[in-house]
Order: C-alpha cells, then sequence, then structure tokens
C-alpha cells in the first residue's frame, strides 16, 4: 500500500467563536483509514473511522466519513468523538472520566467561493514528486449555521470562512501557516522546508485579499523567506516585504500526517494574536493587527 494523505482543511469565523473542521483519509503500509477532526479556541478533538466509512468524489468536491459530510456548499456533521486530545496525553484517563467523549452535530452552509486567479502552488503543482502539495480553495466565503459539542453550541450568522487542502507523505518537517479574515478579504501566508530532488530549501506561498484584488507572494515568483520563527515570519519579493509577527501563540495539539500515517503532532491556534505588514522599501501598504487569526506551526525540527 503506498503511503499518501488527503485532507481538508475549513475554518469557520463568528461572533460566538471560531473553528477549524479538518476531514482526511490516510494511507501507509500498516493502515489505511479516515478521520475528522475539530479545533475549537479550548480544545482539540479527533476521531478516527474505518477506511470504509469514506467516499470522494473529487469532481464535484464532496467527502463522506461516517454519517458526515463535507462540500464546498457547507458540511454536515454527526458522529461522537474520543476525549479531547490534550486529555489522552496527559496520562490523566482513568477509569472514572474514560467515557468523557463529546457528541458533534451540526450544519453550516456557505456562501459563493472566492477562489485564487490560479493554483497557488503555481508551476510546483505538477511535480510528482513533492512531499506536500497546498491548495486553496476558497480565500473567503459566508458562513450560516451552527455547530454542537455536547452542550457547547457555536452559531454562525453571515460569518466568514477559507477553504484549503493538502495532500502528500507527510507535513514538512518545519513550517508555519497562518491565516486571518479581513474585512473584506483574507490573508493567508505558508513557509515550510522543501525537501525536492535531493535538495532542501525554504519554500513560501501567500496572498492577500483586499476589495476583490489579489496580492500573491511565491518561491516561484521570486518570494524569498528572510526570517521564520515563532515569533516572526518575514517574506521578501522584488521591492515588497510581506512581515508577520505572532503574540501569545500557543494553540492546541493537532494530528498531522508522517509517511501517511496520522501520527506527528504538531500545534494550532485558531485565534491569536498576529500583525500583518506590507511593505514598499519603507513604506506601509497595508497593515493589521488582531487577536482572532489562526496559526500552525512545528518549528521544533532542522
Amino acid at each position: 500500500m503506498s503511503k499518501y494523505f488527503y485532507g481538508w482543511y475549513y475554518r469557520c469565523q463568528g461572533t460566538e467563536g471560531t473553528v477549524a473542521v479538518i476531514p482526511s483519509v490516510s494511507l501507509s503500509e500498516e493502515k489505511a483509514s479516515c478521520s475528522v477532526q475539530i479545533i475549537t479556541q479550548k480544545e482539540s478533538l479527533y476521531q478516527e473511522f474505518p477506511i470504509s466509512q469514506f467516499r470522494i468524489n473529487r469532481k464535484k468536491g464532496v467527502m463522506q466519513i461516517g454519517k458526515s459530510l463535507f462540500s464546498r456548499g457547507g458540511i454536515r456533521l454527526d458522529f461522537v468523538t474520543d476525549p479531547p486530545i490534550e486529555k489522552q496525553n496527559s496520562g490523566q484517563l482513568h477509569e472514572e472520566n474514560a467515557g468523557e467523549k463529546i457528541r458533534v452535530r451540526g450544519c453550516l452552509r456557505f456562501g459563493p467561493f472566492s477562489k485564487p486567479r490560479y493554483d497557488i502552488m503555481g508551476p510546483f503543482a505538477l511535480l510528482s514528486a513533492m512531499e506536500c502539495r497546498h491548495a486553496v480553495y476558497s480565500m473567503r466565503h459566508t458562513v450560516n449555521g451552527e455547530l454542537k459539542l455536547n452542550g457547547n453550541r457555536i452559531r454562525f450568522c453571515n460569518g466568514a470562512g477559507y477553504m484549503e487542502g493538502d495532500s502528500g507523505v507527510s507535513f514538512p518537517d518545519r513550517y508555519i501557516w497562518t491565516q486571518h479574515f479581513l474585512p473584506e478579504g483574507s490573508v493567508m501566508l505558508a513557509a515550510a522546508s522543501v525537501p525536492l530532488a535531493g535538495i532542501r530549501f525554504t519554500g513560501t506561498v501567500a496572498f492577500l485579499l483586499i476589495n476583490g484584488r489579489e496580492y500573491r507572494f511565491a518561491t516561484y515568483l521570486g518570494a524569498r523567506v528572510k526570517r521564520m520563527n515563532s515569533r516572526e515570519l518575514l517574506i521578501t519579493q522584488g521591492p515588497y516585504r510581506l512581515r508577520v509577527r505572532f503574540s501569545g501563540m500557543e494553540g492546541n495539539m493537532l494530528k498531522a500526517p508522517d509517511g501517511g500515517r496520522m501520527i506527528r503532532q504538531v500545534r494550532e491556534d485558531v485565534s491569536c494574536g498576529v500583525e500583518y505588514t506590507l511593505l514598499r522599501g519603507n513604506r506601509v501598504l497595508f497593515r493589521a493587527k488582531t487577536g482572532r487569526a489562526a496559526a500552525e506551526y512545528d518549528l521544533r525540527k532542522g
């Protein structure tokens, strides 16, 4: 069996909170399975399902895992999860709380997608040897509906949504990713250590969607990663500098693929403090400071 993973990432933000939903399938020599992860500002939930409960129609953009359905038009969730990942890792799940499962139910409806002008990976999307391929399906769309996690209800009324995906064998050894909703747009940046053809380089993709206009930064457009750590991400491209400064980034545990298996643990914060700045020379073209951005990272290796 080939080593492979494929998954979608939905980020939904409303006045009552932010939720990330990640359906995926993973294949390795030892195992084939599918899973759904839910990340809120409080906890990270993960539930694995037999591969027999996985269905996908890529042409229509529809995925089904058990009773849950995922599409470009919305998602429907109906399953029971194991205890939150942090509690599982603590080693404190004794007999009296071993049954602490969480029922996840709800339905979210999405508005029309704001799609990138072309594949975010550019010419790299054509390379079959890529360890991990990134896709952005919607830079911004509306979200309506509600999710229930046991007694906790999160409602979305004309909330903001974002959708992307990843596929390949493993997540990069070292990477950082962030996304934030602007009043009339969205911003996303990612930088990672990329192995390719016997060499390793730090690559990047990023976009700014402002008032319907897309600004793109990417390695294949000449972008360079000048700084990449838990406090700052700095990208340059021609006369432009795109800088991200993080504050108080912690987050919850997220299971990520490694050799086709969902065994690696990284961190994601669905609502953290970030400042985004776009400069041309010393002139500030754009600046946004927020306490509600998302950030996912693993900077321990390398």
